[in-house]
């Protein structure tokens, strides 16, 4: 079962510690994971992704058009807009 909340709890259980250490900057490990695509439909491989990103190809159910970024093979997970929420408040 997909729980995208679980990587958006743990960035906000970090994050703060981060911040109170005074680090710079935090990137996430993993981007996307271009292996482990993202299915609408039977078997979703991303599930197995660290990737703060759905990797969305030709067997992904959701048409380029469609997409938040058309012109780019990815979707953003819930863990992407934590990411930029939390520098965002930084500014």
């Amino acid at each position: 079962m997909r729980d995208e909340g679980e990587q958006v709890r743990y960035l906000d259980d970090f994050m703060p510690i981060f911040e109170d250490e005074g680090v710079d900057s935090v990137f996430w490990f993993s981007f996307s994971g271009y292996r482990t695509p993202h299915r609408l439909t039977g078997p979703d491989p991303d599930l197995a992704s660290y990737g703060i990103v759905k990797v969305l190809d030709g067997q992904s159910g959701i048409p380029a058009d469609a997409r938040a970024y058309p012109g780019m093979p990815w979707k953003p997970k819930e863990a992407f807009h934590a990411f930029a929420g939390h520098y965002e408040a930084l500014r």
